[in-house]
């Protein structure tokens, strides 16, 4: 098994004083207190395309995870409007989601002295941001401010009319337009973050993001978004896919930032092509014991036992590891021996593509 061969876990268990019945994520390693705050934006540009209804433009809902000082009081809700949920996941989903604890504090104020690199966070299909907490605690635990995207109709997207959107892709006429909208999400994001930046609504994040240092992340589906954002959007620094299959060296066409390409159960190796024209360095990870939603916290909440838990638990810090290396050496110039190192173990491999 790969994870008996990592030495870099902790080895204090995160569920030892946990609340009765509660679900405690994983413990974030970073040394900052964290909060969050969530967004409803609307792009007045964009007509909804899975939308009959006329003048319906494209609504986007973003969950932005932050550092702190104080970290006080309670803790926010792993799934906001849970409740309507109910006639979307099963029963047993509803109940897990329910009782997790997590660690970030609804609209604290973010940490003062510096700003923060951002990492943008696209979900995979029929998925939602929040899926990914354990990941974007962590991130943000270390410095950076983690804005996790809804993108209705990708996945199961609570919008704040009570509706829930169901994944489809019948609103699409072709695979470029699919990724020519969703990219246009995520550079949305983007422009609304450097209106964060510079004090509206509310000057809760004023002068406080760094919208030079920016990241993209994308699981599954959710990498249509993020390479596509990558391939239009300048102000993207790094990209990361997170087992995304299916991608050609034309699909990737354009995309001039370094790369982080996670390979799971489904992605398969970066495309040859692609390697041939970049200028960046392409860190290709890939991760034998590991499942396609090994990223996501499902595994982790849902698990039947403490063998199950502690394996997922695992994953998700090899994920965090890794995932930190590459950003603190794009978004803050920090060199990790974690994305040179060449493990003598088949069930973890880097490989890492030279510009030619």
């Amino acid at each position: 098994m790969l994870w008996e061969h990592i030495s870099f876990f902790s080895t204090a268990d995160p569920h030892e004083h946990p609340a009765a019945g509660k679900i405690e994520l994983l413990v974030p390693t970073g040394p900052f207190c964290i909060g969050t705050k969530i967004y409803d934006w609307v792009d007045n540009s964009r007509p909804e395309q899975a939308s009959s209804k006329p003048g319906e433009f494209r609504q986007v809902i973003v969950q932005v995870w932050y550092p702190t000082k104080d970290g006080g009081g309670s803790t926010a809700s792993y799934v906001p409007k849970l409740e309507v949920y109910r006639h979307v996941w099963d029963d047993k989903q509803v109940e897990a989601a329910s009782r997790v604890l997590t660690h970030a504090h609804l609209n604290d104020k973010p940490l003062l002295g510096s700003q923060f690199p951002i990492v943008l966070f696209s979900h995979g299909w029929e998925g939602t941001r929040t899926e990914y907490t354990s990941i974007a605690e962590d991130l943000a635990s270390h410095g950076y401010a983690v804005f996790g995207i809804d993108h209705p109709y990708m996945g199961w997207i609570a919008l704040p009319n009570g509706q829930v959107t169901e994944a489809t892709e019948n609103q699409f006429r072709s695979p470029g337009e699919i990724r020519k909208y969703y990219g246009q999400d995520v550079k949305f994001v983007i422009d609304q973050i450097s209106k964060l930046n510079g004090g509206e609504p509310d000057g809760t994040f004023s002068g406080r993001l760094n919208v030079s240092l920016v990241a993209a992340i994308g699981h599954s589906s959710g990498f249509v978004a993020a390479s596509a954002a990558c391939t239009i959007d300048r102000r993207i620094t790094a990209c990361v896919n997170v087992d995304a299959p299916g991608f050609s060296a034309a699909d990737l066409s354009g995309m001039k930032q370094p790369l982080l390409w996670i390979r799971m159960e489904k992605a398969g190796p970066v495309p040859a092509e692609f390697l041939k024209s970049r200028s960046e360095l392409v860190y290709e990870l890939q991760l034998m014991d590991a499942k396609h939603g090994s990223v996501e916290d499902w595994d982790y909440i849902e698990a039947e036992s403490e063998q199950q838990r502690t394996a997922a638990s695992q994953r998700l810090q090899v994920l965090r590891k890794y995932l930190g290396a590459f950003l603190g050496k794009y978004l803050k110039g920090k060199q990790s021996d974690l994305l040179e190192r060449k493990l003598a173990n088949p069930d973890l491999t880097i490989k890492i593509y030279s510009p030619r």
